[in-house]
């Protein structure tokens, strides 16, 4: 009895680590692309005839909602180009919902105000991702903030003036066709060339800290795209401006959660989510805490930049481990956690990961002593300390200082060694 009792308890822990493993892959991917988020709209758009009639009017509404909160939300963290690009938006789509006077032409006034919005919209968007932080508040704020006031009023003033000949002694009108490569489109085929050359200096970036800014921009680019494309239909500019708003809401929250749970440097979970980890464990589990051998005289001798490499290096010998989960436990040290495993279950990893490490060639170049062409090539070792939960009962902090301890004797060992 006791026997089925307990394989019905590690039946449904089994269930509910597959649980978490698929959701967390889901999670993983509508996380590290808006792509997922683009679908949904797309589907809401292509069936939008079977939409209840009080979505059609709720859409524009969550649409404002949408975008407010997202300026709040990047003004807080002061994600300044964000606000910036949601604040253009949310003016973008007022000026297109705004009443026109009855005393000026309906279709006319609509058409000017389209094709400037049009225009202005990837205009904003490539002056934004081409920018850095410095503040809403600041003096470059402000100077944006007033530059986005200028590109307002001046959409008023054709809604005020209604002069049709302004509008085609500016270049703007739908039939002055620069282009007549791009007849299939009622965007402005001056805004066609500004949407492509904003597209393009966005794939043309390549820092790694601007990715996940180039990508949500990119996915804002398609969705405005797809806005002022359909913009006769009445739900689509709401439906597409809501879902970039959402997008940049969304990536906000990632940009944060990785910044507080992963190391920037190594980019394995950093010491945060090894605490929160270590808390969910129960009975058997082990414990390995790793430290670079001679890291401070590396650094000293070949300089930081150099040792940053030599940490990515370990780290990415360590992501390969398929039995524990890695974490950069701060400086040189890593740590590993073995749930529901002993020691001896996990020696020959550790030590085959002690060895790996061993044997990784690093080259070193730019060192003030180097004269071999192609940089100096060197060897880094690692101290292990390995410890195991002896029961239920034992505390988290007691594992955790074990198998510090136990780094501490390996290091008394000589170093390049596990020590259990």
């Amino acid at each position: 009895m006791q026997k089925k009792y307990q394989r019905r308890i590690d039946n449904k822990v089994l269930l509910i680590a597959l649980i978490q493993s698929v959701a967390s892959k889901i999670l993983s991917t509508i996380r590290t692309t808006p792509l997922a988020v683009m679908l949904i709209a797309g589907i809401v758009f292509l069936k939008m005839e079977s939409l209840p009639v009080n979505l059609w009017f709720a859409i524009p509404v969550i649409s404002y909602m949408v975008l407010i909160f997202g300026m709040a939300i990047t003004s807080c963290f002061s994600r300044t180009r964000f606000f910036f690009v949601l604040l253009v938006l949310f003016l973008s789509q007022l000026g297109m919902d705004i009443h026109i006077s009855e005393n000026l032409d309906q279709v006319i006034t609509q058409q000017m105000v389209y094709t400037s919005i049009s225009l202005f919209l990837p205009f904003d968007f490539l002056m934004f991702s081409s920018l850095t932080e410095r503040g809403i508040l600041s003096a470059w704020g402000k100077r944006h903030l007033l530059l986005i006031l200028l590109q307002a009023v001046f959409v008023e003033i054709i809604i005020l003036v209604g002069d049709n000949e302004v509008f085609h002694k500016i270049g703007m009108s739908e039939n002055n066709n620069l282009l007549s490569v791009i007849p299939l489109t009622p965007i402005p085929n001056v805004a066609v060339v500004v949407f492509i050359a904003s597209t393009i200096f966005l794939l043309a970036r390549r820092r790694r800290a601007t990715t996940h800014f180039k990508m949500t921009i990119l996915a804002v680019l398609v969705d405005t795209v797809f806005a002022q494309h359909f913009y006769k239909i009445p739900i689509a500019v709401p439906l597409f401006y809501g879902t970039s708003g959402l997008l940049i809401i969304l990536s906000v929250i990632q940009d944060y959660y990785f910044k507080a749970y992963l190391d920037e440097l190594t980019g394995l979970p950093s010491r945060r989510a090894l605490n929160e980890e270590i808390t969910k464990l129960d009975g058997v589990y082990v414990v390995a805490m790793l430290d670079v051998d001679f890291f401070k005289n590396f650094n000293d001798t070949y300089g930081h930049g150099a040792g940053d490499d030599v940490l990515r290096l370990i780290a990415s010998i360590m992501r390969e481990c398929s039995e524990g989960k890695c974490f950069r436990y701060g400086g040189e040290e890593f740590t590993i956690l073995f749930p529901n495993k002993r020691i001896d279950e996990v020696a020959p990893y550790i030590e085959n990961l002690r060895e790996k490490i061993a044997r990784a060639q690093f080259v070193v170049r730019g060192a003030k002593d180097d004269r071999q062409k192609g940089g100096r090539k060197l060897h880094v070792t690692v101290s292990i300390g390995v410890a195991e939960s002896t029961d239920q009962s034992t505390a988290h902090q007691d594992v955790m200082k074990a198998a510090d301890i136990a780094l501490y004797r390996a290091k008394d060992q000589g170093r390049n060694c596990v020590s259990m």
